[in-house]
């Protein structure tokens, strides 16, 4: 069947327009309500009311009433804009109502639109719902160990095994572990690349707390430790090499493989292919996982580095030539690009003749240089013993120890708050050791929780957040 025989010509429109984000957001929600009631759908009622609370506490989403597509719609209140949203999803094709013998109208998703919003949530993780909290296998983080565990619990049995059936489960979790794991892969590297996308402090932070609830928390640490792969992978390969060479047992696999192959020998060569195939994907787990926990190291390490470049580029000439193309980008969005490059043409001044003569200049170039091994300091003997003072000049300027101890310091009933260190009178030092404190609370697994307020320093606004020490 063709594709664009399942899926209506508009079925895409709603994530085109201009009112996308609220599409979007409402659809996942309906979708979240939808799945939480009858397997028989859900009253249209409830998810009206369900969607109009939504709305009510998510003011981020507004409706856009210029946009051509809805132009005659027209909405006055939140109940009329919500059943012109409902009628949109069911015009597109993602959603169908029903009106049963007592006139209650039911709600069902399509098949299409199911399928498409478990792939948006599984492409998307971030997306937030009214409650501020997520479905419980949004980020399904025992996938890991719910996949391996299958995969070994099915090849340790003995008795009465249907080899066929046992091999096909077997494939089938295998190829949707590797899954999980190149979404976690692709999920960091997002993360890396925000990074490089991202030039405010406050957005770098918020990325860095994220990544630890959502990314570290939640898959990184469950992959690494509760769900760690080589508790079972020996014993997974060698199950699967046993089949390879028992010739009962890959004759009964081949029966999965007899109705796409012209010949046994073909269904048998089949079979054994894709037992090859199981083995060698466990066995480069390893360094696929090896190279998870180097991207996890890299952004750790990445944005940390970008957040100490960002608070000392005031105080160099890049830091100077950045504010201004930042100005620049920004006057270009509103149109007036003009105005800027008019001010910026005054800052600076570049002759368009030769700037020096080579052969009338005063400049001689540097000798060759030889390296004096009389040195100086060969003979002479420090005079004086170290201090305190002398010696902190040559530690590190943040360390763990140091942290730590900023970090309990400022802790009231084994809980951290930013808003009780940064402020209007918060130093760069301050500030840094705060952000230090993030990069600490994930190494020892304490919890971290963004809030809503804003902390305002001299140079900066980032949110406040809180780090929890764990029992």
């Amino acid at each position: 069947m063709d594709f664009f025989d399942i899926v209506p010509d508009n079925f895409f429109s709603l994530l085109s327009s201009k009112n996308k984000r609220i599409y979007l957001a409402s659809l996942l929600q309906v979708f979240k309500v939808y799945e939480s009631a009858s397997i028989l759908g859900i009253d249209k009622k409830i998810v009206v009311d369900d969607l109009i609370y939504f709305l009510d506490n998510n003011k981020s989403y507004l409706y856009d009433s210029e946009d051509q597509e809805d132009e005659e719609a027209n909405p006055t209140n939140k109940r009329e804009l919500v059943n012109y949203i409902l009628r949109r999803f069911e015009e597109c094709g993602w959603i169908y109502v029903d009106v049963t013998n007592d006139y209650v109208e039911i709600l069902n998703f399509t098949d299409a639109a199911i399928t498409f919003c478990q792939a948006i949530l599984n492409a998307y993780p971030q997306v937030e719902f009214a409650d501020g909290e997520l479905p419980d296998d949004f980020f399904n983080p025992n996938e890991y160990q719910g996949y391996i565990y299958s995969i070994y619990s099915l090849l340790k049995q003995k008795d009465n095994v249907d080899y066929a059936l046992t091999f096909s489960l077997v494939y089938s979790d295998t190829r949707q572990l590797v899954r999980a794991i190149r979404r976690l892969d692709a999920r960091m590297k997002d993360y890396i690349q925000s990074v490089i996308d991202n030039t405010e402090i406050k957005d770098l932070m918020e990325k860095l707390i994220t990544y630890k609830n959502n990314v570290y928390d939640k898959s990184y640490t469950r992959l690494k430790i509760s769900d760690n792969i080589d508790r079972y992978r020996l014993d997974i390969i060698s199950r699967l090499e046993e089949f390879q060479t028992n010739d009962v047992i890959l004759e009964s696999i081949a029966k999965n493989y007899l109705h796409v192959s012209k010949t046994p020998e073909e269904a048998v060569m089949k079979a054994n292919r894709n037992i090859d195939e199981i083995i060698d994907a466990f066995n480069a787990l390893e360094e696929f996982i090896a190279e998870i926990d180097n991207k996890n190291r890299n952004y750790i390490n990445s944005t940390i580095g970008k957040i100490k470049f960002l608070l000392s580029e005031d105080d160099n000439v890049v830091g100077k030539i950045n504010r201004i193309l930042q100005y620049i980008k920004q006057t270009n969005k509103q149109g007036k690009i003009d105005k800027s490059l008019r001010l910026v043409e005054e800052l600076y001044n570049l002759p368009s003749n030769k700037m020096f003569d080579m052969e009338r200049s005063l400049y001689q170039p540097r000798g060759s240089y030889q390296r004096n091994y009389n040195q100086l300091l060969d003979d002479i003997a420090l005079d004086f013993e170290p201090n305190d003072e002398f010696m902190a000049q040559f530690k590190n300027a943040y360390n763990e120890a140091d942290i730590m101890h900023f970090l309990e310091t400022h802790m009231v009933d084994s809980v951290f708050e930013a808003k009780s260190v940064i402020n209007l009178d918060c130093d760069k030092d301050t500030f840094m050791m705060a952000v230090y404190c993030i990069i600490l609370a994930v190494e020892k697994n304490y919890v971290i929780e963004i809030k809503d307020e804003k902390l305002q320093t001299l140079d900066f606004e980032v949110k406040n957040y809180i780090i929890k020490k764990t029992i």
